[in-house]
């Protein structure tokens, strides 16, 4: 009786590499494109995050400092206002005291900063507050304030603080008696080593305005 003999059976479920060991040709150079379409992508995709523009964030350290720079503001315009000080200040502490303001004479006269003195701005002179300080000065008899940058020296009267300019002295209704008791709250002081502390006066500032000042530094020059 022959040997019963079967039909060969269709190759089913597995491919050429499995019956072989190895893919045939036309497999191998689909793997090929593939592996080099992906490896394409991929690298198309790194250097679309590495040169995206990313938006300006602020580090945890910079914003800690920002922080710490406006919870001194506010705790030194907590503080009481002090009588001046016989030295240099830049604590950016509240000070009371008399101001006057500049007389005619002075007008287009050299500052201590080497600008003119002009009576229409808003400058003032001190003799401890930092040369580029800006402060917020307060009639204290009749709440009328004004923001001024300390631009020069003085005034070299006993008993006086402050000296403001015309304009100032008019914005505070100081004018027709010359000289009143204010209280100075510094908003930017200046510090030798170029940064800008928030003093007093930066509290009553909104937050966007602190945190400028606290990231800003003095101006060479």
């Amino acid at each position: 009786m022959p040997a019963e003999t079967h039909a060969p059976v269709p190759y089913q479920g597995l491919d050429e590499q499995n019956r072989t060991g190895s893919l045939p040709p036309h497999r191998i150079g689909s793997l090929g494109s593939n592996i080099l379409r992906m490896a394409m992508l991929c690298a198309a995709a790194i250097l679309a995050a590495c040169t995206a523009k990313t938006p300006s964030v602020q580090t945890p350290a910079t914003a800690s400092s920002i922080t710490r720079a406006e919870q001194e503001a506010v705790q030194l315009d907590q503080l009481p206002a002090i009588p001046e000080p016989h030295t240099a200040d830049d604590s950016g502490r509240k000070v009371v005291g008399k101001a006057s303001f500049y007389a005619r004479d002075f007008d287009g006269k050299k500052m201590a900063n080497g600008r003119r003195f002009n009576p229409a701005t808003d400058v003032a002179a001190s003799k401890t507050l930092p040369i580029g300080t800006t402060a917020k000065v307060i009639d204290l008899d009749n709440g009328k304030s004004a923001t001024v940058t300390v631009e020069d020296r003085g005034p070299y009267v006993g008993g006086r603080t402050l000296d403001v300019s015309p304009k100032v002295a008019e914005t505070l209704r100081m004018k027709k008696s010359g000289i009143a008791d204010v209280m100075v709250k510094p908003i930017a002081v200046p510090q030798p080593d170029g940064r800008v502390k928030l003093g007093a006066g930066a509290a009553d500032m909104a937050p966007s305005q602190m945190t400028a000042l606290a990231t800003s530094r003095v101006s060479p020059g």
